[in-house]
């Protein structure tokens, strides 16, 4: 197969880590995908399959993290359910433009807000795929510290897309 950039010839690796940063968060990386790799430029392109099951992991990963939430991370969360800014602010009962503001790092998140998200996410996902909530929800979100640390990496292994776990990013070598 050729190279979309430069036409060069590429070869795939199996089994590597891959930076996911197409999912618009800086610290998601996916264990044992298989890249595609121009031999000319240099230029690594993922082969990930069920794109769909992965970024449902992705959300339900951010939403139960104990930390609060970033602005990306409420980017993803809106986008994975298929919404616009203006839909996801009239469930949050807020202005567009606050949305624009945390999606964007322009203002804190306060903590009532930040449930809010993660119980609405999980909400209107499961009305989405015509499930309940899982239980305990409620008590995992009641659980979220007051500070971030920006360190921790979300590991996805595409062998079990299902699993997550976190990592400090410094543990993590680029694919």
């Amino acid at each position: 197969m050729k190279c979309e950039l430069c036409k060069g010839e590429t070869v795939i690796k199996r089994g590597q880590r891959y930076h996911y940063t197409e999912s618009g968060l800086d610290n998601v990386y996916l264990e044992n995908v298989d890249v595609r790799v121009c031999e000319a430029c240099g230029e690594i392109s993922p082969r990930i399959p069920r794109i769909n099951d992965l970024h449902a992991t992705i959300g339900q990963a951010i939403a139960l993290r104990n930390v609060p939430l970033s602005g990306k991370e409420v980017r993803f969360l809106r986008q994975h359910l298929g919404l616009k800014a203006k839909e996801w602010a009239a469930f949050l009962r807020i202005d567009t433009t606050t949305l624009s503001r945390w999606e964007n790092g322009g203002q804190v998140i306060g903590p009532q807000a930040d449930s809010l998200m993660r119980l609405m996410y999980f909400h209107l996902l499961a009305e989405k795929q015509g499930r309940a909530i899982p239980e305990h929800i409620a008590d995992l979100v009641a659980a979220v510290v007051t500070q971030r640390s920006d360190t921790m990496a979300l590991v996805v292994n595409l062998h079990k897309p299902a699993g997550y776990s976190y990592r400090l990013e410094s543990e993590l070598a680029y694919a």
